[in-house]
């Protein structure tokens, strides 16, 4: 029985020491090393509670705010627990932004485009459209009125360049 008593207390004061020594200091460090990692993106706020990342801020993309907890991750290793992501995206996207997440990514710039380019043809089902080399090449027919919607929606997601001579309008 007093074994037992024993065996429980020393339990449990081991357990409280691993845990007095876990927060502070390594969550501390963490932060700090993730702190570095973005220290290119400005405006993101990062605090860390027992290997808990959370993330806060503004951005003007998804493919950014994907960039930035994919940095976090590679930063943190296996003294992450979880990552909340509360980046918002609602500031307008740098001029460079594709060109940065294109960078980051390694050469996916083709695929983010496609992506984006297929939500706002679904607005315009008698447009089709490929991406090559950060272009888009849109083909078809659409009403004069909606070619200037169409046209600035596709310069909103900041390709390269646009190619529009296969789109005729009636």
């Amino acid at each position: 029985m007093k074994l037992n008593s024993l065996l429980l207390i020393f339990s449990l004061g081991v357990l409280l020491f691993v845990h007095a020594c876990r927060s502070p200091k390594s969550d501390d460090k963490l932060r700090s090393t993730i702190e570095t990692a973005l220290a290119d993106d400005p405006g993101i706020a990062v605090d860390v509670e027992e290997g808990n990342v959370t993330l806060d801020g503004q951005i003007g993309s998804d493919s950014l705010k994907q960039a930035i907890e994919d940095k976090v991750k590679a930063a943190g290793a296996e003294k992450i627990k979880s990552i909340h992501n509360n980046i918002v995206v609602n500031q307008p996207e740098p001029e460079d932004a594709r060109e940065k997440y294109h960078e980051i990514v390694g050469g996916a710039i083709d695929s983010t485009l496609t992506r984006d380019v297929s939500r706002v043809l679904a607005d315009f089902p008698t447009i089709t459209a490929q991406v090559k080399d950060g272009i888009i090449i849109a083909t078809g027919n659409i009403e004069k009125s909606q070619l200037d919607s169409l046209q600035k929606k596709l310069e909103h997601i900041k390709p390269k360049g646009i190619d529009m001579k296969g789109v005729t309008s009636r």
